[in-house]
């Protein structure tokens, strides 16, 4: 590990450590520890944040190596080429195997190819494995409104940290944390392997997310990221960017890609394949609710119950929960509850955050292994970003169950109306 990452590492253990102390030891309330994270805007910071969007948005092409660490060593690398409108190859290797695989999109196509075995996904049987773990690649359409690349990556099942940074935003896609930030600050200056770099803070969240971010002063493309993301236990995550070449030329070869001869497609299930099925009965839970009291999915028996999986970081479930407010709201009394279920977040974050919003639907925020157990095992669930829903009739039996956040909730009245819930049309 080089000394640079060894010091960031230290630097972001001592901080969780401060906030552990805080949380733990004093037993503080958000209210109290949090608004010093809070990030408020600097106009000087706010314009090299800006300026880094801005060269992104400008550039031709980019490519560059990108070694992701957490604080236990490990780590994964990403090469990336970059070049506009639309081409992407991102290959991955992680640093205790040969195993190399990778991602292209070209004009008509985007593929996933594992050239050595692939790793092992929840998704996975036995058999499908067996069958698929080596020399397999994967073929979908593409598409101008592919958004996040990370999201790709992730089909790749080799990373064990992220890029933090999403390669879809040199393609001009929408960044869904910008709209949540709470402000840009200024941490001076320092050098990253010779190159000269702003450094900028940036809260996400009310501070359930932090980033810094070390900017050249050349070309205003980072040099380095460390994000902390302050879930159940704080995750850290330290991003080193190096080889990093803007507006040359990449050779064709490298932006397209055909399969070879002796590799086998696959058709990877979607993660609503390991979701309960309609006429199910759902699976009976026991766990602790907002104020750390016992509730069961079971005190509800005799109400149609949407069952809703969520996250604080997620921008989806952040712009769900006013609606789902409303619905609880107007249909309570035709016997519709909404039951939260949250096993991710720091207790005090998600229940600050709740609180925040007015959000009075019961909830339960519990991030034991009896959660994890429910969430993963009973519930099926295998997605990394929020939201699930599950409807579940007044018997006890599953309706439909769903991925995502849906403006309109077109799927989510459909199911309330089958379960007995008459509700025409979405809540205001």
């Amino acid at each position: 590990m080089t000394r640079q990452v060894k010091t960031c590492t230290l630097i972001a253990i001592a901080a969780l450590v401060l906030e552990a102390w805080a949380l733990y030891t004093l037993d503080l309330s958000p209210a109290t520890w949090r608004p010093a994270m809070i990030v408020k805007n600097e106009a000087r910071a706010r314009g090299l944040y800006d300026s880094m969007n801005n060269a992104m948005r400008a550039a031709k092409s980019l490519s560059y190596t990108a070694v992701s660490r957490g604080p236990d060593g490990r780590a994964t690398t990403y090469k990336i080429y970059l070049k506009k409108p639309h081409a992407i190859r991102v290959e991955v290797t992680n640093h205790l195997t040969k195993r190399t695989t990778m991602l292209v999109r070209d004009s008509d196509h985007l593929w996933v190819y594992w050239s050595g075995n692939r790793q092992v996904w929840q998704i996975d049987t036995v058999d499908s494995y067996e069958e698929t773990q080596s020399d397999t690649f994967i073929k979908k359409a593409a598409s101008a409104t592919d958004g996040s690349i990370t999201n790709e990556i992730a089909y790749l099942g080799m990373a064990w940290f992220n890029l933090i940074w999403d390669p879809g935003l040199f393609h001009g896609h929408a960044d869904p944390y910008a709209p949540f930030i709470d402000g840009v600050r200024s941490k001076g200056t320092d050098t990253v392997r010779g190159h000269l770099c702003d450094v900028i803070e940036i809260s996400f969240m009310k501070a359930q997310r932090t980033r810094y971010i070390w900017l050249s002063q050349q070309n205003h493309l980072p040099r380095k990221i460390k994000e902390i993301d302050r879930l159940a236990d704080n995750h850290v995550t330290v991003v080193l960017w190096s080889n990093v070449s803007l507006n040359h030329d990449i050779a064709p070869e490298m932006l397209t890609w055909s399969p070879p001869e002796t590799s086998m497609p696959w058709h990877l299930a979607p993660p609503e394949a390991s979701l309960l099925e309609s006429g199910q009965a759902a699976p009976d839970f026991t766990l602790d609710s907002i104020d750390k009291e016992p509730l069961s999915l079971s005190d509800f028996r005799g109400k149609v119950i949407w069952l809703y999986l969520w996250q604080v970081g997620s921008p989806s479930c952040r712009a769900d929960m006013p609606l789902l407010q409303s619905f609880y709201e107007s249909c309570q009394d035709k016997g519709l509850v909404i039951l939260g279920l949250n096993h991710t977040d720091d207790r005090r974050i998600a229940r600050s955050f709740l609180q925040a919003g007015q959000i009075t639907f019961p909830n339960i925020l519990d991030s034991s292994r009896a959660a994890l157990e429910v969430t993963f095992e009973a519930y099926g669930y295998r997605k990394t970003n929020a939201p699930l829903s599950y409807v579940i009739n007044r018997e006890g039996k599953i309706v439909d169950a769903w991925y995502g956040f849906e403006k309109q909730h077109h799927r989510a009245l459909a199911a309330l109306k089958t379960a007995g819930i008459p509700v025409e049309k979405r809540v205001p």
